[in-house]
């Protein structure tokens, strides 16, 4: 072959996906969950974006020494609302460079996708789209090289303006084979020929490499070593003094309440997490948390409750019966006694509580074990949990075929990241197979633990980044009992004991809704509209209660837009949910 003669290699790519029009233009770039939530809602609506675009490279030598490994593209942008097809007019593929977003640290090559096109009126666009190829392991390459994160916005320039539309297209099994047979090149003989695609081959598959190899060879997986966030810490609670207090159950079990004070007040708040999670999800620093939020509206001394449910403890990472009743007789009073024996017994206490944490309280409350509260905020799931159609067909059978069958004595979003073929380790991989939404193995293991949804917990454009890649520090380990208690309450219509009531050791109601309904403080029950964990649930224990004492000072809102725990965990929470939830707060002062 002769060194001067170019070799040309061309390939067609389809590219098929849906779309939405942004509320605001404030899209990050990094946030791969808000795209695959504009796809989702897209594809609800059926509002289609596709390419197919030709990918040329005059010389293939030239090419595979280019740093930015430049090639032109051609072809067509096809999308209804911008009048159909539409021809690219200028157009430029980049196959693997650096990643654009320096705070997304475990991308560590792209694939860029710029086109210059006009609608149908002459009026100018540009299509940019990127393939994220993540440090990890070689698995994941399929969805990352078949993934594409994109932006449509006006006008023909390398730096967004006013952005149309953002989404995701896929490049489907059927598309890659049929784009494999479009291969071309101008070499004049077959050697000529194999060499570009060999060295096409090279490339691509050198720069996969250099992804992946470090996560083959490491000794430990590097996830383990990379904390975005100091692991159970205060950081994002500034200029107020942090006390401990620890303490025993009845049971004998240690747990903790953590304060943070500025000013000694006539009404604290009492933060209460969910299972699996712990005082971490009222405190990150990402962004504006409601802890920080109350300190600097009004509630000057802030408590939060690390039950025996937290992250924070072991205790659920071993086999256990505990139940919810548990929670109730043992922790919720063992908490507000301690909280009496430091504040004094004239302090009014206002309770602002989450999840299965919020299934206790209340249970706790309306068993009489506990009084003299203020009032209640209670997110998501309190006196009468629902889920989902699938939902109940799933935690009917998981609980045993978890602890019997796959022999766990626990489920954790860490499993993705055990070493080698361990057990755990491939049942998320066999958990990520149905969650393409993300690229993230703990999401897809919380969506799998808990609720049913692409993802299930949260609403992905509604949370950071920077929390979507720690979600193993946010998320524990649980035990299945805790699902076998809410199963009771599910099929019951309402939330009931799961004890032996004959044991004089439990005395409680034999229905917790029942007898909440005799009393209760005011009370503010909230929930995400989008909420997949608990779907209804607490407008349902509005409805109920309000059925079984019109009296009761309660009252309900849902959240549009939002799920079950993003309600506090999300990025725009100081904005959208914590303003409703002071109002209430306030009027209940003392």
């Amino acid at each position: 072959m002769d060194s001067k003669d170019k070799i040309s290699l061309e390939f067609t790519e389809d590219m098929h996906g849906f779309y939405i029009k942004p509320q605001a233009q404030d899209i990050p770039y990094d946030d791969l969950g808000t795209y695959q939530f504009a796809y989702q809602e897209g594809e609800k609506s059926q509002a289609a974006l596709k390419f197919r675009l030709t990918i040329a490279i005059d010389d293939i030598d030239q090419f595979v020494k280019d740093p930015k490994l430049r090639a032109k593209a051609t072809g067509y942008v096809e999308c209804d609302e911008l009048g159909g097809r539409c021809a690219v007019e200028k157009g430029t593929f980049n196959l693997f460079v650096r990643s654009l977003n320096e705070r997304e640290r475990d991308i560590v090559k792209e694939m860029h996708y710029t086109l210059y096109f006009y609608d149908s009126n002459r009026k100018p666009y540009t299509f940019y789209g990127f393939k994220a190829i993540k440090e990890g392991e070689m698995t994941e390459g399929w969805d990352e090289t078949t993934t594409l994160y994109t932006r449509v916005w006006q006008g023909h320039s390398e730096t967004p303006s006013v952005v149309f539309a953002y989404g995701v297209l896929r490049l489907t099994a059927s598309d890659f084979a049929r784009q494999m047979t479009t291969f071309k090149s101008s070499g004049k003989t077959f050697s000529d020929r194999a060499h570009a695609m060999l060295r096409f081959a090279e490339v691509f598959a050198g720069n996969l490499w250099d992804a992946y190899e470090p996560k083959l060879f490491e000794s430990e997986p590097e996830v383990w070593k990379r904390h975005l966030i100091t692991v159970n810490s205060d950081e994002g609670v500034k200029d107020a003094e942090r006390n401990i207090y620890e303490f025993a159950t009845e049971d004998n079990l240690q747990l903790r309440l953590t304060r943070f004070k500025r000013s000694k007040s006539k009404d604290v708040v009492m933060l209460i997490h969910g299972l699996t999670t712990s005082t971490d999800m009222y405190v990150m620093p990402e962004h504006y948390n409601i802890t920080q939020y109350l300190l600097d509206h009004g509630f000057e001394d802030v408590w939060s409750f690390d039950w025996r449910g937290s992250r924070r403890f072991p205790y659920n990472l071993k086999p256990h019966r505990y139940t919810i009743d548990h929670i109730a007789l043992f922790d919720m009073p063992a908490a507000l006694n301690k909280m009496r024996e430091v504040l004094g017994p004239s302090v009014n206490i206002h309770v602002v509580c989450h999840c299965v944490g919020s299934i206790g309280f209340m249970c706790s409350l309306a068993a009489k074990k506990i009084s003299g509260i203020k009032s209640i905020v209670s997110n998501s799931v309190s006196l009468k949990p629902m889920i989902s159609t699938y939902g109940k067909f799933k935690i009917a059978l998981a609980p045993g075929f978890v602890e019997y069958i796959l022999r766990y004595a626990y489920l954790t979003p860490d499993f993705a990241y055990l070493p080698g073929p361990a057990q755990g380790k491939l049942l998320s991989k066999l958990v990520s197979l149905f969650h393409r939404e993300c690229q993230e193995p703990s999401c897809h293991m919380i969506s799998f633990m808990w609720g049913t949804g692409a993802p299930a917990a949260y609403v992905h454009k509604n949370i950071s980044p920077v929390t979507h890649r720690r979600l193993t520090d946010l998320f524990g380990g649980t035990s299945v009992n805790y699902h076998r208690h809410i199963r009771k309450m599910v099929f019951s219509g309402a939330a009931v004991p799961m004890v032996d009531l004959q044991d004089p050791r439990f005395d409680l109601p034999e229905n917790y809704l029942e007898a909440a309904a005799k009393g209760l403080p005011p009370t503010f029950l909230i929930s995400g509209t989008e909420n997949k964990v608990f779907p209804g649930s607490n407008k349902a224990t509005y409805e109920a209660l309000k059925e079984l004492n019109p009296q009761l000072p309660i009252q309900f809102k849902g959240f549009p837009g939002y799920g079950h725990q993003d309600i506090y965990m999300g990025r725009k929470c100081a904005e959208e949910i914590f303003p409703s939830i002071l109002e209430f707060l306030n009027q209940q002062k003392g």
